[in-house]
């Protein structure tokens, strides 16, 4: 595997050589001759490893280590400098420098520092178990640009707790990781909690732990999940999978934050910061009894809703980038680009999985494709599902009056209720996008639904 190295040097001379020897050792080298083009040259190229000059006429390259970081955190930064000491090198280390090398220095020793760092990368990814989780939000759409907003305000403010809706596979996750790791508590633990995934029986001693003797078996005492996150961050993923016993427990836990252990009798309190995600449409399941309304306020302080791959399909050609450069390294491929017609397939498709799809059909794609363009002869999409679904004939053909008369009333209710269940459906239940698409308020909605008023 070719690993690319941005070489970030004012010297032509310098650039030059290192570009030559760096070539011959068989890496993929690029150079710049300052900062910034360094940086914009870091966007568009991923590089593996950057070899950053400390002295760029009037500016330090130390002080922009975390610029290069910020693109990449596993960007791998050496520093080189003509005036290398101990110390030097151990605040270097501090604003993130992988390792420094001191001019003149050898091609060998370079080379070394180099592979010695890509080897520690590739055993932590390794760690991962191949489970991929993009550091951002990736995409060009509007509603992604929002998004990334939402997230930087809400990393600043880290004592806000927030609700991210979105169908399955949409990024919740994504939104969560990055808004904890660009927050004040990244360095705190983040704990994610599946409320579908552990047993009603066993949700309140795995939240809030328990005491000794609490039960058959605890022979000791135990930390609860919301214990071991203590500064950091919350994740409560499916939050509509809570029964409601422990809807009345989490609600008053957000008030105060505190608890006691099961079979305990000392509040326990606790900093953090709770992030609640659902695919349900919790307004649906408080009329329906299922969810606490109370709780779904005090959740809802600020929420993030995020739209369906098929409703932003200006992000797929970006999304499909970014797996295909992923995939090419782990399967040492070398795939240059996306043939022009499987992109237009793959833009075209529903994608009712959205991003988790999206991230397995290109994982499947790159695994079997051969020559240098993917062409996704073994994605195994169906060209029948590369549409979005269209109404069938009039909605409501209009009666004749000729006939004899009709019921104007009840011919109006029918013309409004198809329209309302064609939003509703649109919006996959969701009613505040459902009222957008009337042109109504969510309130005058609900109150039609309710059977109680027309929609202005």
């Amino acid at each position: 595997m070719k690993y690319k190295v941005l070489i970030v040097d004012d010297e032509p001379l310098i650039r030059m050589s290192l570009e030559s020897g760096l070539f011959d050792l068989g890496y993929e080298p690029r150079s710049a001759a300052d900062i910034q083009e360094g940086l914009a040259l870091a966007e568009q190229f991923s590089p593996d490893a950057v070899l950053l000059d400390n002295r760029l006429g009037g500016e330090l390259g130390v002080e922009h280590v975390g610029d290069f970081k910020r693109i990449d955190e596993d960007m791998m930064v050496i520093l080189m400098t003509a005036y290398g000491s101990v110390s030097q090198a151990v605040e270097a280390m501090k604003l993130g420098v992988s390792d420094y090398v001191q001019k003149p220095f050898d091609l060998e020793e370079v080379d070394l520092i180099i592979s010695r760092g890509m080897e520690q990368l590739t055993r932590r990814r390794s760690l991962e178990l191949m489970r991929l989780r993009p550091h951002k939000m990736l995409g060009c759409s509007q509603a992604i640009a929002q998004i990334r907003e939402n997230i930087r305000i809400l990393a600043e403010n880290d004592n806000v707790d927030l609700l991210i809706c979105g169908e399955t596979g949409t990024g919740k996750e994504v939104v969560v990781n990055s808004i904890h790791n660009g927050s004040s508590r990244r360095d705190k633990p983040m704990v994610k909690i599946n409320c579908g995934a552990i047993p009603s029986n066993l949700l309140e001693s795995e939240l809030f732990g328990y005491e000794k003797g609490a039960f058959t078996g605890a022979a000791k005492a135990k930390k609860g999940l919301m214990e071991l996150a203590n500064g950091g961050t919350v994740f409560l993923d499916e939050i509509g999978e809570l029964p409601l016993f422990m809807q009345a427990k989490l609600l008053t836990f957000l008030e105060d934050r505190s608890f006691k252990r099961v079979g305990g009798l000392r509040d326990i309190e606790v900093n953090v910061r709770v992030a609640a995600a659902t695919n349900r449409d919790l307004e649906a399941e408080v009329r329906k009894g299922t969810f606490r309304e109370d709780l779904y306020y005090r959740l809802n302080v600020m929420q993030i809703h995020i739209p369906p791959l098929r409703e932003r399909r200006e992000d797929i050609p970006v999304l499909c980038q970014y797996y295909l450069e992923h995939f090419n390294r782990k399967f040492n491929k070398s795939l240059r680009g996306i043939h022009p017609d499987f992109m237009e397939t793959l833009q075209n498709h529903y994608w009712k999985g959205n991003v988790r799809e999206l991230r397995n059909v290109m994982e499947r794609s790159v695994l079997f494709a051969r020559g240098e363009l993917l062409t996704g002869e073994n994605a195994g999409l169906i060209p029948q599902s590369g549409t979005l679904p269209q109404p069938s004939g009039p909605a409501f053909p209009m009666r004749d009056l000729a006939s004899g008369p009709v019921d104007l009333k009840k011919e109006v209710e029918t013309f409004e209720r198809t329209y309302i269940d064609r939003a509703m459906e649109l919006a996959g239940g969701n009613l505040s996008r459902a009222a957008q698409l009337l042109g109504c308020t969510r309130f005058t909605l609900k109150r039609r639904l309710d059977g109680d008023g027309t929609p202005e």
